[in-house]
């Protein structure tokens, strides 16, 4: 039987769709400038026509009528249809509680789900634990890639790295 196909795919939000240049503490929404990532719409809006898209998001100052906020303020929120986020799930993602909550509520298996976003850690290291395809989005070139994981450099790069899972 041949694996399942890719279903969903998620991204994280601040740094990998959002900047995250602006004041701490205080929701996104209310930042006097909010900018996205470049490349985001376009990414988004490719890869929109073929999946679900949602967010993954460990921010603890935005929750999910902030970050709809934020996204429409950048004209990003029309491609996101699911937000995962701390605030509602009382998990970070590099706590299988939050995977667990996130596949339940998409009604997916781990290996019908893509996560893309910016920190090691808790976007590609922590789903993968879970059985989530992950992608690192390394736009710095931070540091060597020793886990054998896809690294993309601007996010048009995910673009056939996704559609070609499915």
């Amino acid at each position: 039987m041949p694996p399942p196909q890719l279903r969903y795919i998620l991204f994280d939000w601040g740094g990998t769709l959002m900047s995250e240049d602006g004041p701490e503490g205080i929701p996104m929404a209310q930042w006097p400038e909010v900018s996205a990532v470049a490349g985001a719409k376009a990414t988004l809006s490719v890869l929109a026509k073929k999946f679900p898209l949602g967010l993954a998001t460990n921010a603890a100052a935005s929750g999910r009528e902030s970050i709809e906020a934020a996204l429409e303020r950048v004209s990003l929120r029309p491609y996101i249809s699911d937000i995962f986020c701390f605030r509602e799930i009382g998990a970070r993602k590099d706590a299988p509680e939050f995977w667990a909550h996130v596949l339940q509520a998409l009604g997916a298996e781990a290996n019908e789900v893509a996560m893309i976003g910016d920190s090691l850690e808790q976007d590609v290291l922590a789903p993968r634990r879970q059985g989530i395809f992950s992608v690192w989005f390394n736009p710095q070139d931070r540091q060597a890639n020793v886990y054998e994981i896809p690294v993309v450099r601007s996010l048009p790069e995910v673009v056939p790295l996704l559609t070609k899972r499915s």
